[in-house]
């Protein structure tokens, strides 16, 4: 039962982080990306076996054959791998926010040139847009109008 519930979590988190990666938006993809992490510290979290009370070293070396037969230690492998996990996951993140913070003071923006699709480019805001709605609003202000041509004040 718990493992179902274990893997029903991570398919889930799977899940999230792909819709919020493939969604437009640096921070949706760095959430998106920190669920992913998330997913795949808990598969590996699951991929050891639970063993409450036992240690993941050897006492004595020179019986070492004698208390692996006898008795049962904690696998310490996905501890290790997880830790290595949470670690790249981190690196992985600053390094998104540093590439996307550089996209956008190099671009200017947060589109990229022929992103949208054909027909949606009214979707892009750039500051001459800004400048013209500025603009429209100051001449509307001389006619006793307060809001922009859109409807939406400034």
């Amino acid at each position: 039962m718990t493992q179902l519930i274990l893997a029903l979590t991570v398919g889930i988190l799977f899940a999230c982080g792909a819709y919020l990666v493939m969604r437009r938006g640096k921070i949706k993809l760095i959430l998106g990306l920190g669920l992913f992490s998330h997913g795949v510290n808990l598969l590996l979290f699951g991929s050891g076996e639970m063993i409450l009370g036992k240690p993941a070293i050897f006492n004595d070396k020179a019986n070492f054959l004698g208390e692996l037969a006898t008795r049962s230690f904690a696998d310490p492998l996905p501890q290790a791998l997880i830790l290595t996990a949470i670690v790249i996951s981190f690196g992985i993140t600053a390094f998104m926010i540093v590439l996307l913070n550089r996209r956008d003071t190099l671009l200017g923006s947060e589109i990229m040139e022929n992103e949208l699709a054909p027909g949606y480019d009214w979707l892009v805001y750039t500051d001459d847009d800004l400048e013209e709605q500025r603009q429209k609003q100051a001449e509307s202000k001389g006619n006793g109008s307060s809001k922009i041509s859109g409807g939406e004040p400034l």
